[in-house]
């Protein structure tokens, strides 16, 4: 009894796994590697790969199975479009009904067509191989012409089936269909009983029974161990597992309707513009401009080959035309925005302008008229000023005191300022009077000066005066010794 092990690869390769022989109850021991293709290259999506190569010689490929599955129509409903953003609902994988195993060396191709039981209506899958897989040695030229057995039709297959073991039952066993001992297969009594070769539990260990093998004839056991190794693998990851894991279908991106989706760079592209840098401030352009950098992208996602990966191209090209009109409507609000915060900041300012002006017109308007009135307030108590005496007349005395000349003869006032008398000026009647202060003189020595008028100043000593009385004048004692 043969029994194989799907267990995780060493490599800690989530898509790769490896498959592990115990043979007759022997410890198990690693015998095939099975590999799927990295889930995130370009290459893989939208399909199921699976190869199984030997353990200890990685180059050696067994066979391999490439499963393309067809997709459904896109919808025509408006509804269904109108909801998704604009586009189409996105085709969804349909599962296939067969695949194929290709072997190698020799090289065939091994169908396996998917069908139901006609007693218990459960699941089956069907497939065929040869009995002769290897072409005879022959020396003759005509034989070597001929085509490989597994290619001819002539050639007598065996037919295979998997099937589940029960309705309830997890575990599937692959059967060898018996034969028709009628030559022309209308009596199905004289059909053989069906050969179990081997059993999947649990999706997860693989047994053969080894006996059974024997009664196999077949000219390639070994390819029929890796048929139903694959077969077994596929039946497991594709008929009993998440179409969307097994296919690599990417999730279908969000709602192009919905809300934007964020950003990955923060930059702010509808931050303000610097007010205050004055145009002559502003940075220096440069007088010759840069040319654009071309920067040259490459693809490396082949060109589409099924309706989902045209779907995809056509909803991300409906994606980005709707994001760059939702960025152009935010850059043209942002600019509106903009516009109108710099006509209200402008506006704010003209408006500060006008006030401050009104406040300095009021303030001179209040000065000028503090000014005036105050300028009036001063000529109404200002008294007339009296005029200069005039000091370049003076003549010198023995006294040591300088007299003024006799001023201009002005109008007489009604009540006239009358000097005190004094040693040095005496009214009209005491002209004959001689000075006591220069030893005294006689009346007959004394020359009294007419035509003399004292001004109306005082003198330093406060003796000069004015009479204002009608016919009298201040006349100047003339000294005795002279």
């Amino acid at each position: 009894m043969l029994a194989f092990y799907l267990r995780p690869s060493s490599d800690n390769a989530k898509h790769n796994a490896s498959v592990l022989l115990s043979q007759y109850g022997s410890e198990a021991a690693p015998a095939y590697s099975l590999r799927h293709p990295d889930p995130a290259s370009p290459g893989s999506k939208n399909r199921y790969a699976v190869a199984l190569y030997d353990s200890y010689h990685p180059d050696i490929l067994y066979g391999e199975v490439l499963l393309i599955p067809e997709w459904t129509q896109p919808s025509l409903s408006q509804e269904e479009i109108r909801k998704n953003g604009g586009v189409p609902p996105a085709p969804q994988p349909i599962l296939p009904s067969s695949f194929v195993i290709q072997l190698y060396n020799p090289d065939q191709q091994i169908v396996v067509q998917q069908g139901v039981s006609k007693w218990s209506a459960t699941p089956q899958w069907v497939f065929e191989m040869p009995q002769q897989s290897f072409r005879q040695p022959s020396v003759a030229s005509i034989d070597r012409t001929q085509s490989d057995p597994t290619a001819s039709e002539t050639t007598p297959k065996l037919r295979f089936k998997w099937k589940k073991d029960g309705r309830l039952s997890k575990d599937y066993v692959c059967s060898l269909s018996g034969k028709n001992t009628n030559p022309d297969g209308s009596k199905r009594k004289n059909r053989e009983p069906d050969i179990t070769i081997s059993i999947f539990k649990h999706l997860k260990e693989i047994t053969m029974y080894e006996p059974n093998l024997m009664r196999v004839d077949i000219e390639d056991p070994k390819g029929l161990e890796v048929v139903m190794l694959l077969s077994a693998i596929v039946i497991r990851e594709v008929y009993n597992g998440n179409m969307r894991d097994t296919f690599n279908v990417s999730e279908v991106p969000r709602r192009l309707s919905g809300e934007p989706a964020p950003r990955k760079n923060s930059y702010e592209r509808t931050r303000r513009p610097r007010t205050d840098v004055l145009p002559s401030q502003a940075p220096p352009q440069p007088s010759h401009p840069r040319p654009p950098l071309q920067v040259q992208t490459v693809n490396p996602r082949p060109p589409p080959t099924d309706p989902r990966s045209q779907w995809e191209i056509d909803a991300e090209t409906a994606r980005l035309k709707k994001e760059v009109e939702r960025e152009e409507r935010e850059r043209r609000h942002a600019e509106h925005a903009e516009t109108k915060r710099v006509k209200k900041m402008l506006e704010e300012e003209e408006r500060r302008a006008r006030l401050k002006q009104l406040e300095i017109d009021k303030e001179t308007e209040r000065l000028k008229r503090q000014f005036e009135r105050e300028q009036r307030q001063a000529q109404k108590n200002n008294t007339p000023s009296l005029p200069v005496r005039p000091t370049a007349n003076l003549r010198p005395n023995f006294s040591g005191l300088n007299y003024p000349q006799p001023p201009v003869q002005r109008p007489h006032s009604a009540n006239p300022y009358r000097p005190p008398a004094g040693p040095y000026l005496q009214g009209p009647a005491n002209n004959a009077a001689s000075s006591v202060f220069f030893g005294g003189g006689s009346s007959s020595n004394s020359r009294p000066q007419e035509g003399r008028r004292v001004g109306s100043k005082p003198s330093i000593f406060g003796l000069l005066g004015r009479s204002d009385q009608s016919g009298q004048r201040l006349t100047k004692k003339q000294s005795a010794v002279f």
